[in-house]
């Protein structure tokens, strides 16, 4: 297997490609935690306490 410059220029390019995804991908987890640190920090706050929902079956 040779390598030939055009191989190592399409190598780069594509790593190129794929650190801009990943950095878009970081930037996108940042922004999301940034949103879920916003929220209400005590769980279950409103709505009803302590209480699971419960699935029962229609009869008939």
């Amino acid at each position: 297997m040779t390598d030939t410059p055009d191989n190592h220029a399409a190598d780069a390019e594509s790593k190129d490609k794929f650190r801009e995804a990943l950095e878009r991908k970081a930037r996108n987890a940042r922004s999301q935690q940034a949103h879920h640190e916003g929220r209400l920090k005590i769980k279950g706050a409103s709505g009803p306490n302590g209480q699971s929902r419960t699935f029962r079956r229609k009869a008939g």
